[in-house]
């Protein structure tokens, strides 16, 4: 009986540890899932900017005497132009903010003019809102003002159309247009204005939460390591680590994000180190997964157990005991296994680089102009109040501005976009040189002139097409159209921003259907179900096209309601004139002037192997000097690491925005697999990179890998990369080189087995050489083996 209930106690007591885990995992995955609480802002921006403008809009509009009909115009278009401008400026500097905000309001009056003015003539009328439609995509050429002034102007004259005003109804609209972009610019210069030095903080929270639940995907690897699923999560983790360390390296570039006398450079080096961390934990667990699968001779029955508990004691943030259960790892028989050895160097790079910045550490160094050593970092867990969730401010408020040295100059590579790392644009651009010499390429036109060419006649088709369906809707077919091409490069995401907008218009319809049965009759309800519709719709909007074009139908459907013109024929007409407009932007993007998404991919694989060989150049000729690495060479070369982090994540993108038929496309697997191989080189590199500049990390006290210790391997002092490395970095430069110029990886040819590979190429030279750091010689070897595996080989 005594043993039943100690049974049932344990088995209480795990499910209990097993629910708390997974609720710190869902916590964990919200935070990370918006940095800087970008996406939460961009939703209350929208509410807020709304809500108040219908308010302000109909007081001054009740104190001119205007009542009826005329307030509700008003109040609509002054709604719509404030919504638009509120989401699209997204920049945080006043000046440029009151500047688009003036421009917005001469937009939006010249489009709701023209709009009123063509009304009379239904020819005209599609003739000119093709031309805004042309004119509001070729403007986005002069940078982000002009994309939300042409947005807020089309935006205008759609309404203008949609809700056929009188003539003399027109002076009042241009009124209530520039009190809204008024309005709006005082809203985000004040009470919506972003504050970059906090929002910098609050990606630093949300890299410590990724940070977790990578390990939790670890865990989960471990306790599964057959299973395909949770290691793609676990990549899938890694991935969303990169994006959230590119992400803080932009905000970087703003200098009012950092403490005063604070260098951005060495800010940029701790958080390179720490996705290093990152990725050489999970890569060690992957390692001891495949061992356990029968991939290599399986470790002691021990090791397993042992890892996952240093793995357990990581993502609670328990310091003391984490660093316990690593030194355990330094033990017999554990020691001999290779992968917990990489573990072991992976982890205590991820726990001492989270102390150095929970203990202040990171900004004082940065302050004086130095790195943090390893004393700096924080090993006390006196000093520390937690590792990866570890709550210290990092602030040091006796510390002054540098005063030895000259910092290296920050050169940022990431140019965000509205606070969000930037889309497929630029890479777009680069591709259409790829097909230059025909004569009808789209690279004889710039990218935002063959976008508005696109945009223009997908909106003449579907005003065309839309008008056959319902003459008073056609519009809805427009708006579809031209939203498609909005934030889409190539033909794939352009098709799966229709196809995604045509599903969730279909499940915001069911949804205004349910909700109709609750909202009739009660204005109240109805105003709250937009407001939380609104924020739904632009919190998600960075996430899914789909969900958030939902939550702009059950807004539509209230207003509706509201309007006492909601029905389910309404509704459905919306549906098929989406359903219109869709298919015009899928049939445009694939017939003028189209952009494969296959072209982008060529270009961003052999701009990520072009900057790994320049990486790989730059850090052979620093060795072969043979001399330690100055401070703004270490600078240059982490901003080469970030520029090559930057072109494997447009890579990634621009794979998983790919429509993949299974049927019809043969290369699928093939093509993910590389993409998978080009991210590990990638990461291989980067780790390499930090063993050549940091030579005190080089061994990690690790005499001899094949030699284990019988206690805590002692520290030895840091050891001299030898010459012999310069030559490693060139061969492997050279095979990158080669493989950029590749024009498609897949129709390689299999390289004779009796020429030797760049793997086989490296392991020669590090046999041959002797000194070079184990680490070094370890990470070498692991990029050496993932470019073998992007050539075909005879047997």
């Amino acid at each position: 009986m005594t043993d039943l209930r100690a049974h049932a106690a344990r088995a209480v007591d795990h499910s209990r540890e097993s629910l708390v885990q997974r609720g710190r995992d869902a916590r964990d995955r919200l935070v990370a899932s918006d940095p800087g609480l970008g996406r939460l802002r961009h939703g209350l921006r929208a509410v807020v900017a709304v809500g108040t403008t219908v308010v302000l809009q109909s007081i001054v509009a009740t104190a001119a005497g205007i009542g009826g009909q005329a307030l509700r115009l008003h109040v609509m278009i002054g709604a719509v132009v404030a919504l638009n401008l509120a989401t699209t400026l997204r920049e945080p500097r006043r000046r440029v903010v009151l500047g688009t905000a003036a421009w917005s309001g001469v937009g939006a009056a010249i489009g709701a003019a023209a709009a009123v003015l063509a009304a009379p003539w239904r020819p005209v009328v599609f003739v000119v809102f093709v031309a805004v439609t042309f004119a509001t995509v070729w403007m986005r050429r002069f940078g982000p003002r002009w994309f939300t002034a042409g947005f807020v102007m089309w935006q205008a004259h759609f309404f203008g159309l949609f809700l056929h005003p009188p003539i003399g109804a027109l002076p009042g609209m241009i009124a209530a247009s520039f009190l809204s972009t008024a309005w709006v610019a005082v809203l985000l210069t004040t009470v919506l204005a972003a504050d970059p030095e906090a929002t910098l903080r609050r990606t630093v929270t949300a890299l410590r939460a990724q940070a977790r639940a990578t390990i939790s995907a670890c865990l989960d690897v471990i306790d599964r390591p057959a299973s395909p699923a949770v290691r793609r999560r676990l990549r899938a983790e890694q991935v969303r680590t990169s994006e959230v360390a590119l992400l803080f390296d932009g905000q970087l570039a703003d200098a009012r994000a950092l403490p005063e006398g604070v260098s951005p450079v060495a800010l940029r080096q701790w958080i390179v180190d720490l996705e290093i961390g990152v990725d050489e934990t999970a890569g060690a667990v992957v390692d001891l997964a495949d061992r356990l699968v029968g991939a290599h001779p399986p470790p002691a029955q021990e090791v397993v157990p042992a890892v996952r508990a240093a793995l357990v004691e990581l993502g609670w943030s328990r310091y003391a005991e984490a660093r316990i259960a690593l030194a355990r790892l330094r033990q017999q028989p554990h020691w001999t296994v290779r992968p917990v050895r990489r573990f072991v160097i992976g982890a205590d790079l991820l726990l001492t680089t989270v102390a150095a910045w929970t203990s202040g550490a990171v900004l004082t160094q940065a302050r004086v102009g130095d790195e943090p050593t390893d004393s700096d970092r924080g090993h006390s867990p006196d000093t520390i109040s937690g590792t990866i969730s570890g709550t210290g401010t990092g602030t040091n408020t006796g510390a002054e501005g540098p005063t030895r040295g000259e910092r290296a100059a920050y050169e940022p590579v990431v140019e965000l976009q509205g606070g969000a790392l930037p889309g497929s644009q630029a890479l777009a651009g680069e591709a259409t040189a790829l097909d230059a010499q025909q004569r009808w390429s789209a690279a004889r036109v710039r990218f935002t002139t063959r976008q508005a060419i696109q945009a223009a006649t997908a909106a003449a088709i579907a005003l065309v097409v839309g008008d056959l369906v319902s003459p008073q809707r056609a519009y809805w077919a427009a708006i579809a159209a031209f939203v498609t091409f909005t934030g889409a490069s190539t033909t794939t995401e352009t098709a799966r921003k229709a196809i995604d907008r045509t599903i969730g218009t279909l499940i915001g319809l069911l949804a205004s259907l349910a909700l109709a049965q609750v909202s009739s009759g009660r204005p109240v309800v109805s105003g709250l179900v937009m407001a939380a519709g609104i924020f739904l719709a632009f919190y998600v909007q960075a996430l899914s096209t789909t969900w958030m074009i939902c939550f702009i139908t059950v807004v539509i459907g209230q207003l509706y309601e509201l309007l006492r013109t909601f029905s389910e024929d309404v509704l459905l007409l919306r549906l098929a004139e989406t359903a219109v407009g869709a298919a015009a932007g899928i049939l445009v993007t694939y017939a003028v002037l189209p952009l494969r998404a296959r072209d982008t991919l060529v270009v961003a694989r052999r701009t990520l192997l072009t900057a790994l060989a320049d990486l790989l150049v730059d850090a052979g000729g620093l060795v072969g000097d043979g001399r330690p690495p100055a401070p703004a060479d270490r600078a240059r070369l982490y901003r080469e690491v970030v520029a090559m982090d930057e072109a494997a994540r447009q890579l990634a993108a621009g794979h998983d925005s790919l429509i993949r038929p299974r049927i019809f496309d043969a290369d699928h697997a093939a093509r993910r697999h590389r993409v998978a191989v080009l991210g590990v080189c990638a990461s291989s590199a980067r780790a390499l990179v930090q063993a050549l500049v940091t030579p005190d990390r080089a061994d990690v006290g690790v005499p001899d890998p094949e030699a284990p210790a019988a206690g805590e391997p002692p520290s030895p002092a840091p050891p001299a990369i030898p010459p012999a490395v310069a030559d490693v970095c060139r061969v492997l430069a050279a095979e990158a080189r080669r493989l950029a110029e590749v024009p498609d990886l897949k129709d390689q040819r299999p390289a004779r087995a009796d020429i030797p590979g760049v793997s086989v190429q490296v392991t020669d030279l590090l046999e041959g050489a002797g000194g070079i750091p184990i680490l070094v010689a370890r990470r070498a070897q692991r990029l050496a083996d993932a470019l073998a595996l992007l050539t075909p080989r005879r047997r």
